[in-house]
């Protein structure tokens, strides 16, 4: 089982990975067309009404696709404080807990992402700004990166019932 588990480990890894150099290609992305606007005003340049447009679906976009990397690689924000001044059967309680929680709320935006998503889908909605995209597509990062969120919180339950390796 742990061969198998270490394989779905680092196909989920390359997934992350990837999403988070989407996530970063956005981030720069949002920051050449801002500096292109910026520029463009400043020498007489028409406003392009895109822009804006654009930037916030990315931001949305580079939230759900960078969380799960690094939720991967424990740069998430925690107590460190807090749970290394644990003693380690209290700390690994503690990392249970968080993890319980952490895919509980992961399914529940899953699920009601889903729900959302399938709605907009069906019903052919489209958002009501200069560009009119279809709104599932936009709303289709949350149930995307909740479930990559989902999988590394299970992970990270799974690791909690294992002793700690202090080397």
């Amino acid at each position: 089982m742990t061969k198998a588990l270490d394989l779905v480990r680092t196909a989920f890894s390359r997934i992350n990975l990837i999403c988070a150099i989407i996530g970063a290609a956005l981030l720069f992305g949002i920051a050449a067309i801002v500096c292109f606007e910026v520029a463009g005003r400043a020498l007489g340049a028409p406003s392009r009404l895109w822009v804006i447009e654009v930037s916030e679906y990315a931001l949305l976009f580079i939230t759900f696709l960078g969380a799960p990397y690094l939720l991967e690689k424990n740069r998430h924000v925690v107590m460190d404080l807090l749970i290394n001044g644990m003693s380690a059967p209290k700390r690994q309680v503690m990392q249970f807990v968080n993890a319980l929680i952490g895919l509980l709320v992961c399914l529940v935006l899953i699920y009601v992402g889903l729900q959302v998503v399938l709605d907009q889908l069906e019903l052919g909605t489209r958002e009501v700004t200069v560009m009119r995209p279809q709104s599932w597509w936009i709303t289709a990062a949350m149930p995307l990166g909740a479930t990559l969120m989902a999988v590394q919180f299970l992970d990270a339950l799974i690791r909690s019932f294992q002793p700690e390796d202090h080397g």
